[in-house]
């Protein structure tokens, strides 16, 4: 839930987008509800967008298990109320707004160290740079090539040009860098756009409401971006473009703080500051310099990988699986959900036996395990479906674990919410064998507290015996 449109701008529409697509990316489909007009839909056309005043329709979470909200408008009575009807909040904050009741606090900025968060025992923190959002076209992208001089030239000032900067800053580049080309940004919400296409000629190309994808082909063939100080900027340190930024509204102070600070932008002012062109022409002679434009570069890449919203998503729903699943013993109706575990191609390669098992076969072993004192099965479960199980074998001096999760829930960490379940039961030591090649295994059981105590050979596989105290 979020809001935007003509009157207050897109960045938290866009940013939240990007969350949408990361929850799709692990085959969660949300519903996107935002609280504004018609416009959003040109921003965000790929997905299928809810126009609603949510601020006062609570109906609309009859069945969420997660809200995301990214707002300014809704106070802390209604994150309130909002924590008690869902099972899990995410709030999206830029500037530690309000101090939250339960749930995840999102706060994808490039320094959060003087925002004076503090830990909460029903509150979960995700801050820093590993979390800006951004569209799924952005998460492996190519980075920008630094030329030597600087010919083509991108002005984007966010999704409604509030302060009518587009055309004048076109016509100070046109006056000032006749032959330099000059690549513009209009969104179907700007309202002088008849003024900026009056100022068209050979050297001018205007690029109207791009989608993510023409966007990036846009700033990827620029060798310098003059930009708004939203959420455009993450997207331009991401592909490398050397960019020079104005504010437009207070509230991004903060945020281009942050970035003078970490060195990716040049600061031209504020829209209203008497200098602010002569600033820009001479932040653009300061960028002629290759040298200076490569170092830009790579400061922004640094910044900016592209995948926070995958990160975001990642530790939200590792949060919601590991307080609302259940850990318990198998039962005899968990048998052909086990088989489907077992048998899948990636539990099967890192088996000691990695052929695939019969039916038939599974059922009797399946069996056999349910009346077997000398083992202990059990999985986490979240409504009827398994996330994963875990075996505790103990024919040897110490148990022997073993865990595999259900190919649905992997990369969400939830391992690490298996194994510690697993852990609880026992008291003393005990051992894991892993298949040398399985770097991934190693490398887990390693952080959580496992040590590789020798090489040994099972079933004619090269393994690794590791130790927990």
């Amino acid at each position: 839930m979020t809001e935007g449109g003509k009157d207050f701008g897109y960045g938290h529409i866009t940013r939240c987008s990007s969350i949408f697509q990361a929850f799709e990316h692990y085959n969660i489909f949300p519903k996107f509800i935002v609280k504004g007009d018609e416009s959003i839909k040109s921003v965000i056309p790929d997905i299928d967008v809810e126009i609603d005043d949510w601020l006062n329709d609570f109906s609309l979470l009859s069945k969420a298990d997660i809200v995301v909200i990214d707002s300014y408008f809704a106070d802390l009575e209604f994150y309130k109320i909002l924590s008690n009807k869902v099972p899990l909040v995410v709030y999206m904050d830029d500037n530690n707004r309000l101090e939250y009741p339960k749930g995840v606090v999102v706060n994808g900025t490039l320094d959060t160290s003087n925002m004076n968060y503090f830990q909460r025992e029903n509150i979960r923190y995700l801050i820093g740079n590993e979390f800006i959002p951004l569209r799924k076209d952005f998460w492996d992208i190519p980075k920008l090539k630094i030329n030597d001089s600087i010919v083509n030239i991108l002005i984007t000032m966010g999704g409604n040009d509030l302060r009518n900067l587009t055309p004048k800053i076109l016509k100070l580049l046109i006056d000032n860098y006749p032959d330099v080309n000059k690549k513009v940004i209009i969104a179907d919400s700007f309202k002088n756009i008849q003024e900026i296409e009056s100022l068209k000629n050979e050297y001018v190309e205007f690029i109207y409401s791009p989608d993510s994808c023409k966007l990036i082909d846009t700033m990827s063939s620029v060798d310098l971006a003059i930009s708004a100080s939203g959420q455009t900027l993450y997207e331009l340190a991401c592909i490398g473009v050397p960019t020079i930024a104005i504010g437009i509204i207070d509230n991004q102070k903060n945020n281009i703080k942050n970035w003078i600070n970490q060195g990716f932008v040049e600061y031209a002012g504020c829209w209203d500051d008497k200098n602010l062109f002569h600033n820009v022409l001479n932040k653009i002679e300061y960028l002629q310099n290759k040298n200076i434009r490569q170092d830009k570069k790579l400061l922004g890449i640094q910044a900016v990988n592209g995948r926070g919203s995958l990160n975001i998503v990642r530790n939200v729903l590792n949060e919601f699986y590991k307080d609302n699943s259940i850990f318990r013993s198998i039962q005899k109706e968990d048998c052909l959900k086990i088989f489907e575990i077992a048998n899948d191609d990636e539990v099967r390669k890192n088996s000691f036996n990695s052929d695939k098992i019969p039916l038939e076969d599974h059922k009797k072993w399946f069996n056999n395990i349910l009346k077997d004192d000398s083992v202990k099965f059990h999985v986490l479960e979240y409504e009827n479906e398994l996330i994963g199980q875990l075996r505790l074998d103990f024919d040897e001096k110490y148990p022997v674990i073993s865990i595999s999760l259900n190919k649905k829930y992997r990369g969400l960490g939830l391992s690490k919410v298996l194994l510690a379940k697993g852990l609880e039961l026992l008291d003393g030591k005990v051992i894991a064998y892993i298949k040398k090649e399985n770097s991934r295994s190693i490398s887990f059981f390693k952080s959580m507290g496992f040590k590789k105590e020798c090489e040994v050979v099972i079933k004619n596989c090269d393994a690794l015996k590791f130790v927990k105290e």
